[in-house]
């Protein structure tokens, strides 16, 4: 059986991940704390933890490296912790999967805010009520998860919360700012650039060609819709 904890910290810094860990242990979480990133995958195997912090700068693997690697297996919320603070890192971490980018250094207090964001959002795609069904997409009310021709889709929490999104409103025109303010926990400061990146991962999920879309439809100048089934 797997042990349960709620927050792993992937972190080289001895000091920062013990400060991490005694503030989180502290506001109730239980926490693991892995100092080498070749141990990860296999932690993943053995525990199940609710959020991942994920630091960037590691010995023998990159944060961004282990971060896809992590993403291909598991759909848990990945909170990137990095003194590397500009856009174009950012976008790269959403790009491997990440679903927050927290610049180094920040208040404790923000952290937990992050934390509380995502597993909020994370309890709402489980609870949530989704009345929608076509011939190509369904939500099985079981598990929670949207099937795409009869295959469920390995989605993130922000990647299942964008699909959501336009599957109940197929044909509505949405800008990227109303797609942040729609999906609970949409907050990276990089902003517009990460919902492209969010719809570019879908695309490819669903096998739609942005040239000729089937499903997300660019709006120039405006945002996205997700065209009308047939």
């Amino acid at each position: 059986m797997k042990n349960k904890i709620d927050i792993l910290i992937v972190e080289d810094d001895l000091d920062l991940s013990d400060m991490l860990g005694s503030y989180l242990i502290n506001s109730n979480y239980t926490v693991k704390i892995i100092h080498d990133p070749l141990l990860v995958l296999n932690s993943l195997k053995e525990c199940t933890y609710k959020i991942i912090l994920l630091d960037l700068t590691l010995p023998k693997m990159d944060g961004l490296s282990l971060c896809e690697l992590i993403r291909k297996e598991h759909s848990l919320p990945i909170i990137i912790m990095s003194a590397r603070n500009n856009v174009s890192d950012k976008v790269l971490g959403l790009e491997k999967g990440a679903d927050d980018y927290l610049p180094k250094p920040f208040d404790t207090r923000e952290l937990i805010a992050r934390i509380q964001v995502q597993l909020r959002r994370v309890n709402t795609t489980i609870s949530a009520e989704i009345s929608f069904e076509d011939h190509e997409f369904k939500c099985d009310k079981t598990t929670m998860k949207i099937h795409f021709k009869n295959q469920p889709l390995d989605l993130t929490v922000a990647e299942f919360g964008v699909l959501k999104l336009f599957l109940l409103n197929r044909g509505i025109v949405f800008s990227r700012e109303k797609i942040l303010d729609s999906v609970e926990g949409m907050n990276w400061s990089s902003g517009d650039r990460s919902i492209d990146v969010i719809i570019s991962r879908l695309r490819t999920k669903l096998g739609d060609n942005p040239k000729k879309p089937t499903y997300f439809e660019s709006i120039r100048g405006v945002g996205y819709r997700m065209m009308q089934s047939e």
